[in-house]
């Protein structure tokens, strides 16, 4: 896979999501759009990490949700401070950031004194199962319509991107019946935290939504990805 060739098919899925909001009747409200920021890192990493979330917070401070249309990876990823701010993102920071430098919690820096260790979120899919604004705390059943809604466009999202590993922010159960239909085999767990499969070469870790998540659940991560997914260092 090229770099130009997963341009166009990123730029292809979000017109997908576009049209897709439309259909489903969201009227003057637009999607929140999700992919990946650097697609040159992200294809050249010997570790392709999807994570997928639950939906985009769109809360505003009155209550009500914001119209959307604009895009995460290019939007919230390029700017290191914004990143690094959001609590959610954080805990992606330190899992990330650990798994490739061979570091657990302790190891690394606060992210406000090493601001440049967001930059790992621009080399991953991150995506979420609604791609609409959504408020900051979802409910379990929503998001299992929003992803009878969207599942089209998650399995292309994930067709197109061809991670070799896909952490779930405690989403599995929508995917589950959908990889058990193409192969599921369960290969490991960490009890109470992480339940661990194979879905043909693609390692899939059902773990808890990382929000306001903490050391243990990072090293977790960490210790869990390192043992099915190594990074090869030479």
């Amino acid at each position: 896979m090229t770099v130009e060739f997963l341009e166009q098919a990123q730029n292809g899925i979000w017109r997908d999501i576009e049209q897709h909001a439309k259909e489903l009747g969201y009227g003057e409200q637009s999607p929140i759009y999700d992919g990946v920021c650097d697609i040159a890192g992200y294809l050249s990493s010997r570790h392709k990490t999807m994570w997928i979330l639950k939906e985009p917070n769109g809360q505003l401070e009155g209550g009500g949700l914001e119209k959307g249309g604009w895009v995460i990876p290019n939007e919230s990823f390029t700017d290191l401070g914004v990143t690094a701010s959001q609590p959610t993102w954080q805990v992606i920071i330190y899992v990330m950031y650990g798994y490739l430098n061979g570091l657990m919690y302790d190891d690394m820096d606060y992210i406000h004194n090493k601001i440049e260790m967001a930059r790992v979120m621009q080399s991953i899919a991150y995506l979420n199962v609604s791609k609409m604004p959504g408020y900051s705390k979802s409910i379990k059943n929503n998001i299992e319509q929003f992803y009878i809604q969207w599942k089209s466009i998650l399995n292309k999202q994930i067709e197109i991107y061809a991670p070799d590993v896909i952490v779930f922010g405690n989403t599995f159960d929508h995917f589950k019946n959908d990889f058990e239909n193409r192969g599921l085999e369960k290969i490991g767990n960490s009890p109470d935290w992480i339940d661990v499969y194979k879905s043909g070469q693609v390692i899939l870790l059902d773990a808890y939504h990382p929000s306001r998540k903490g050391r243990k659940y990072v090293d977790t991560l960490i210790e869990t990805l390192n043992k099915y997914f190594p990074i090869v260092k030479y």
